[in-house]
């Protein structure tokens, strides 16, 4: 991915933030079979420039830039920009990564856009997805890089695969959440992390016999800024 960050963010005179995510197969980042696979992905936010501040990563849609120069990714496409997002990559342009480019849009389920002005101007935040997530529109299985269709009707927020997340909670990146240390953050700034914790439950069946049985928290970090 010539210019790109690791997870996704697109190129620039400042590069936008990656995306974080969980895959059902292997491959390089931007292999598209992979990116297909992915059944939860915390956005990034799209990089700052000299003239604006870049967007957060956001829930269902990505936060447009302050001056609202870069557009958010959406569930459906990525932000419209000099150099628009795209499936699991923010939009940048790896030929204009000097001054007089822009900043690059954040990744994402769908990545944000480039500002649309010339040069020094904010990228939009990329959309965040989680298969069962009610607004949520998975994309289908027989998708490719060039024509990419969604799931539609009851089952249109999960992913292909059947898998999904039981009462999730997306938290954007302007908003208060749980950082890798344990304190609380607004947003999170630098490296994208993964959080899974393991913790247990008693069930008691009317015959009093006790089943036990694991549960899991996943925590992603969405950013705020790149």
């Amino acid at each position: 991915m010539l210019n790109y960050s690791y997870g996704g963010g697109g190129p620039g005179q400042f590069g936008g933030g990656g995306a974080t995510d969980i895959r059902l197969l292997p491959g390089e980042y931007d292999n598209f079979t992979s990116l297909k696979s992915r059944i939860i992905v915390a956005a990034g936010a799209g990089a700052t420039d000299s003239n604006d501040l870049g967007g957060p990563g956001g829930t269902i849609e990505g936060f447009n830039s302050h001056g609202n120069y870069g557009k958010g990714g959406t569930q459906i496409s990525g932000g419209q920009g000099d150099s628009s997002g795209k499936f699991g990559k923010g939009g940048g342009n790896p030929n204009r990564i000097d001054a007089s480019g822009n900043a690059g849009g954040g990744s994402g389920y769908f990545g944000g856009g480039t500002s649309t002005i010339a040069n020094d101007y904010g990228g939009g935040g990329g959309s965040s997805f989680i298969s069962g997530y009610p607004g949520c529109i998975a994309i289908a299985e027989d998708s490719t890089e060039n024509s990419i269709k969604f799931r539609t009707g009851d089952f249109a927020s999960i992913h292909y695969s059947g898998l999904k997340f039981e009462e999730p909670l997306m938290i954007n990146g302007k908003s208060e959440m749980p950082s890798p240390n344990g304190t609380i953050e607004i947003g999170h700034f630098g490296n994208g992390f993964i959080m899974i914790k393991k913790f247990y439950s008693n069930t008691f069946s009317c015959f009093h016999n006790i089943y036990r049985f694991s549960l899991f928290s996943l925590i992603l970090g969405f950013s705020t800024d790149s």
